[in-house]
């Protein structure tokens, strides 16, 4: 059996007959035979930076809530809260902006955001790009942030210091100073290594980062206490266009590999705390491609479950609404790759509303949704991935393909196929020996599942 499946078409497919199987379908273009173990599954699904503002301008920012009908900073983060409870993610990326002497904390969203059930992962971010010759202030600082709130039991120090640092050679400095305070403050908590600006679209050589790395991960190790480890969790940032997942695989393994002659790959949990793609195209980088919502949705879909299926614990996409003239400069990569529209500038010339929430918005929803309660997530074959679920509820499969491939073993007709970044119920369409054809259709749930649909 083929299913033939659009490049635009991101489908759910169910297997009805002799203990279902449920499955969801995106796209992709490499056929890739390579399989791999059942990986642990645990509520990984992320945002990062709901409700900040801190690398817009203060004027943007401005208009991002105006053109949103607000006027305050907190109605703003009460309405980004809100999308985060809907997307459903478990966990979300909060900045601590140090500037040399005080950290920026936004004390009463924090409480918000930990009584709606969310975890934060507090990342500690230098402004000045430097690690300041006394770290006195900025350890004593740390711990009393760190006790501050109690029910924030991961931080991260510092991030991205390959391309945000004068220095990036100065970095385990700084960190070893904050992993000390974190460590005294909290003995429980879990300490990140500052961010890998692992995949961006301006970067013209990747090899680089794993280089700069390299040297700063060996110098954490050489002065870190014998049988010690210094950091918990190692976290990469990927940023590029739809059709880069396939090249994510291979990165994590380089990292993986890289930690290993340090010693500190065992035990050591890899997340990925910022990732995007755009739609529309946008000014910089000049040579970007114009991209579609429907494929923004389809590299969601597909970047997470390839992260996942590589043994990747957490991911998050950056951020849920668009930035405006992000760190000053209009029209980037950053300001086109949130999950709703800002409504501003050329979406504002289109007829497209502040506060329109994407096709991606819904695939994210959907994914969420659909996995939840899983207790592993296994790789069949390029675009082939498996769930299984702790209730022993039928395995759910997540499937894509350009130009048509063999459903795998133990999914086989008749199925139901649903679109991922709807949610929705439209038709039904049950099948036996060929897929749903080159089209993309909407076809229900098994009976008595529920169903949402966009706003």
């Amino acid at each position: 059996m083929s299913i033939h499946v659009k490049i635009i078409s991101a489908l759910v497919a169910v297997a009805l007959a002799g203990g279902a199987a449920l499955g969801l379908a995106a796209l992709t273009g490499r056929a890739d035979p390579e399989t791999g173990g059942p990986v642990e599954f645990n509520s990984p699904f992320g945002l990062y930076g709901p409700g900040t503002l801190d690398q817009v301008p203060a004027g943007a920012a401005r208009e991002m809530m105006a053109a949103l009908g607000m006027n305050s900073l907190t109605s703003y983060q009460d309405y980004s809260l809100k999308l985060v409870k809907e997307i459903g993610v478990s966990w979300v990326r909060i900045d601590f902006n140090f500037d040399g002497w005080n950290f920026s904390e936004p004390g009463d969203y924090l409480d918000k955001l930990h009584n709606a059930g969310l975890q934060v992962f507090a990342c500690i971010r230098p402004v000045n790009g430097f690690a300041p010759a006394d770290l006195t202030v900025f350890q004593n600082g740390l711990r009393n942030l760190v006790r501050r709130y109690p029910w924030i039991t991961v931080w991260q120090i510092g991030n991205e210091p390959n391309i945000s640092w004068q220095n990036p050679d100065q970095y385990p400095r700084f960190f070893l100073a904050g992993e000390q305070a974190v460590r005294q403050a909290c003995p429980r908590c879990r300490v990140a290594l500052a961010g890998v600006a692992a995949h961006y679209p301006s970067q013209s050589n990747n090899s680089d980062v794993l280089k700069i790395y390299d040297r700063i991960v060996g110098e954490i190790a050489r002065q870190a206490p014998e049988d010690s480890r210094p950091f918990d969790i190692f976290d990469l940032h990927f940023y590029g266009y739809y059709g880069c997942a396939g090249d994510i695989v291979d990165s994590i393994n380089s990292f993986h590999e890289m930690l290993a002659r340090h010693g500190l790959d065992t035990g050591t949990d890899f997340w990925v705390t910022e990732t995007a793609t755009p739609t529309g195209r946008p000014a910089w980088p000049p040579s970007s491609p114009v991209q579609t919502e429907d494929q923004q949705a389809a590299e969601l879909v597909k970047r997470f479950t390839v992260m996942l299926s590589a043994g990747v614990s957490h991911v998050s996409w950056a951020r849920p609404y668009e930035n405006y003239l992000y760190e000053g400069n209009p029209g980037t990569f950053y300001d086109y790759s949130g999950l709703v529209y800002n409504g501003l500038d050329g979406e504002q010339a289109a007829g497209i509303k502040a506060g329109t929430k994407k096709k991606a918005f819904y695939a994210y929803r959907t994914l969420v949704a659909k996995t939840s309660g899983a207790a592993s997530i296994q790789r069949l074959g390029w675009g082939q991935y498996r769930f299984t679920f702790k209730d022993g509820r039928a395995p759910l499969y997540l499937l894509w393909s350009e130009s048509g491939a063999d459903l795998p073993a133990g999914l086989s007709g008749p199925v139901t196929v649903t679109d991922i970044s709807y949610f929705r119920q439209a038709n039904t369409d049950r099948f036996q020996g060929r897929g749903p054809g080159p089209n993309a259709c909407f076809c229900s749930e098994p009976p008595g599942s529920p169903v949402t649909g966009p706003d």
